[in-house]
């Protein structure tokens, strides 16, 4: 019985002090409605996601469609006169854009052994 009581004593010491800890994550800005603790801000220029970026992370851009490259694979240019290859899905509507105009674009980064491209899933005119 004696042991019993000092096995009890020894849980209820040890819980106590596991149930004191902090809960949760700490520190950090994460994405607005995400996860606190994390510092995953997403790169937001051409050059950015060229250097920073890793696959299948959705980025955010703001700039223009300069050149048609081959069926629906364009070159997109940022602010900073930056470009890199965007794909815009065959099967999605895009009449709502035109060449050279202000964009924002939310896509997902295709980063292959040699190359970098975007799959964009929206893209929308910038109000000016």
């Amino acid at each position: 019985m004696k042991k019993l009581y000092i096995t009890a004593a020894a849980a209820a010491l040890f819980s106590a002090a596991a149930l004191a800890a902090p809960q949760g994550f700490n520190g950090g800005q994460g994405v607005a409605g995400g996860p606190q603790g994390f510092n995953n801000a997403a790169p937001n220029t051409v050059a950015a996601v060229k250097s920073q970026a890793y696959d299948d992370q959705i980025v955010t851009l703001q700039g223009r469609l300069t050149k048609h490259l081959q069926k629906d694979h364009y070159e997109f240019t940022d602010l900073q006169g930056n470009t890199i290859e965007v794909e815009l899905d065959d099967d999605q509507d895009w009449s709502n854009i035109a060449k050279d105009q202000l964009i924002e674009i939310v896509g997902e980064v295709d980063k292959d052994l040699l190359s970098i491209s975007i799959d964009v899933k929206r893209a929308v005119p910038v109000q000016q």
